[in-house]
């Protein structure tokens, strides 16, 4: 894996990569890696655990999605937040590879972005909610915009922070993700 994709990872993916968050999407520039051949072997390497899936590749841009695979599940799952995503639309299933060809599909033939991948990255049902429907203010904006419970959140946040930061001093020691 080259040094700057690491690095690149390790800044906006730890808290997936760590296993205390469902997953982290990040926008790669084409051309700065070769994004195809590291996602096959950042999967062979550590799928299904840990799986990397490329949502969109659109002009000069991969939109990369890395998300531990029981951990998504878990929150995907949950009867409250799969009634969710049928209401915007999915397939009543509960095959998580099934979802995300649904998302990617979204992704790619939208005009508009599906603001339901919150659900997606382990974002609050509520907040998600809100945020689509923007039907309440927004009360505080960290990894996600924010509509309630405000002080556990930043809570959550500063967990994905503290979790970012240490995994960048790690690969900044010449340790590898």
């Amino acid at each position: 894996m080259s040094k700057k994709f690491e690095q690149a990872l390790a800044l906006h993916c730890s808290p997936a990569l760590c296993g205390i968050k469902a997953s982290n999407l990040i926008s790669l520039s084409i051309g700065d890696f070769d994004i195809e051949k590291e996602v096959e072997d950042l999967n062979k390497k550590y799928g299904p655990k840990v799986n990397f899936r490329i949502l969109r590749r659109l002009d000069d841009k991969y939109l990369l999605l890395i998300y531990r695979t029981k951990i998504l599940e878990n929150k995907i799952f949950e009867p409250e937040t799969l009634d969710f995503l049928v209401r915007e639309g999915y397939p009543e299933i509960k095959d998580l590879n099934l979802l995300l060809k649904y998302l990617e599909m979204r992704i790619n033939n939208n005009l508009e972005f599906p603001h339901e991948i919150g659900i997606f990255l382990g974002y609050d049902l509520s907040d998600t909610y809100h945020f689509i429907r923007k039907d309440k203010k927004c009360l505080h904006t960290g990894y996600w915009k924010v509509y309630s419970n405000v002080t556990m959140k930043q809570e959550i946040f500063n967990k994905y922070t503290r979790c970012r930061n240490c995994v960048m001093k790690l690969i900044n020691r010449g340790y590898s993700i």
